[in-house]
């Protein structure tokens, strides 16, 4: 593909997605619309590489980065105006321009390099994609001659009543040899009701001319729908969601109901593991064998091992080692690591912590900025309180130790190798190994008290 260059059309707002954020930085199953045609476009190795942005176009170049060229379209005053923003870094170029817009992400790398096959082999000048769909509405339509040619585009508000007849639609991928392009892009004038330069005002003109037009008919409609609506973005997610599924399943993983199911592309999951209902995992996530995940749970950028059971809990940016249990209703936060056979339990929140091998925190405990060792067992009620107001401190707890329920951990604090705390104790100073420490006052008993109080009210 070394004499063809690509302009992808990124410059628009996108009116009918009702957002401040521009429409090709939407995303679908987790990726946002733009990357999947930049994907798409990276296989064909194309010789020049060209986004127009327009809208918030800082935010399209911190996405894709420097590796592409960019042309701004300051003003968004049509599609046949965003490509003419790219006249200068094509001005030394010679060859063709494949012309797409940002916000069609299923078009595959086979359709285009059929398309520019057909394009370089029959030396036309300008090919078009178009497409038969049972519902044409809203699409302009293929207008052809009795011996099957192109004779125009009509769009829908123009269409007569026998053109409205007609279901094979312009799909708006074009491909253009570069000085025609430049020379038609000129000629175009805003004569509608948008006041815009239309692309599709190029065919015409070339049409007028005499020049004959290539196509190539799409044979899956669907690569060229675009994302238009919160609807639209709606449905492509469900049907990318989907397609991510069934991979899935057709590599063993069991997945209980695909239509509750949701997985971001990238998402790394091994054979025999079990995808409960109303799960979500996100942003390439790894999980290992033998798993059970869900229901209701949300995975976040985790690394998971083997034999791993999680329920109905949020793990977000940790690790978690083989044979551990986590749930129901537990909250990891990111930097947590919970190694083998560990357990996290109901109500139980970790936060940039160490769970030591066989540690458990069965219940109702935050642990934070701390280090357990191994095969230690952490009280129902317990807190690392770990913040004193300018910085977070650390709470270390050594392997054996026991911590009573309902303790207060005042970090930073160190809790030796099988050391012990009473219940309700609040923890201030280090504890020596094999040491018991308790941390409450005496209880005092204040005998009639409640019959004193009620005869002291009466008077």
């Amino acid at each position: 593909m070394e004499n063809t260059a690509v302009v992808i059309m990124a410059g628009g707002k996108g009116k009918r997605m009702k957002s401040n954020l521009p429409k090709v930085l939407h995303k679908i199953a987790g990726k946002p619309i733009l990357n999947y045609i930049i994907e798409t476009i990276n296989k064909l190795k194309l010789k020049k590489r060209i986004i127009i942005t327009g809208y918030q176009g800082d935010k399209i170049r911190e996405l894709i980065g420097s590796n592409i060229e960019y042309a701004e379209q300051s003003e968004q005053l049509g599609t046949a105006h965003a490509v003419l923003q790219s006249k200068k870094l094509l001005e030394f170029y010679n060859g063709n321009i494949l012309i797409l817009s940002g916000d069609v992400p299923f078009l595959t790398v086979n359709t285009l390099k059929r398309f520019l096959k057909y394009h370089r082999e029959n030396n036309y000048t300008c090919s078009l994609l178009s497409a038969i769909l049972e519902n044409p509405q809203g699409y302009g339509r293929i207008i052809r001659n009795k011996n099957g040619e192109i004779r125009e585009i009509v769009e829908q508000a123009e269409l007569n009543e026998k053109e409205n007849e007609i279901n094979e639609v312009n799909a708006g991928i074009y491909c253009f040899e570069r000085n025609l392009l430049f020379r038609i892009l000129e000629k175009i004038t805003p004569n509608n009701r948008q006041n815009e330069y239309y692309l599709t005002d190029a065919i015409k003109i070339l049409l007028d001319e005499g020049v004959k037009i290539g196509n190539v008919l799409l044979e899956d409609y669907s690569e060229m729908l675009g994302i238009n609506s919160r609807a639209d973005l709606a449905k492509a997610s469900r049907k990318v969601n989907q397609k991510i599924l069934h991979q899935l399943m057709f590599e063993g993983v069991t997945i209980v109901d695909p239509a509750s199911t949701f997985i971001e592309d990238g998402v790394q999951i091994n054979q025999d593991t079990t995808i409960y209902p109303f799960t979500i995992i996100e942003k390439k996530s790894k999980i290992g064998q033998n798993c059970i995940i869900g229901p209701y749970s949300h995975i976040i950028n985790a690394k998971i091992g083997n034999r791993v059971k999680i329920w109905s809990s949020v793990i977000e940016e940790s690790e978690i080692e083989d044979d551990v249990k986590i749930g129901p209703y537990s909250h990891l936060r990111p930097g947590t690591m919970v190694r083998k056979k560990a357990k996290i339990g109901n109500f139980v929140e970790v936060k940039k912590s160490i769970i030591g091998e066989g540690s458990k925190a069965s219940h109702l405990t935050y642990l934070g900025d701390a280090k357990l060792g191994k095969n230690v067992n952490i009280g129902a009620g317990t807190i690392t309180c770990n913040y004193d107001g300018e910085k977070k401190n650390t709470t270390i707890i050594e392997d054996g130790a026991f911590v009573g329920s309902n303790n207060a951990l005042v970090a930073p604090v160190k809790l030796g190798k099988a050391s012990y705390t009473g219940a309700g104790s609040t923890i201030t100073r280090n504890i020596p190994e094999n040491s018991l420490a308790i941390a409450r006052s005496r209880q005092k008993n204040i005998l009639d008290w409640k019959k004193n109080k009620v005869n002291k009210n009466k008077k």
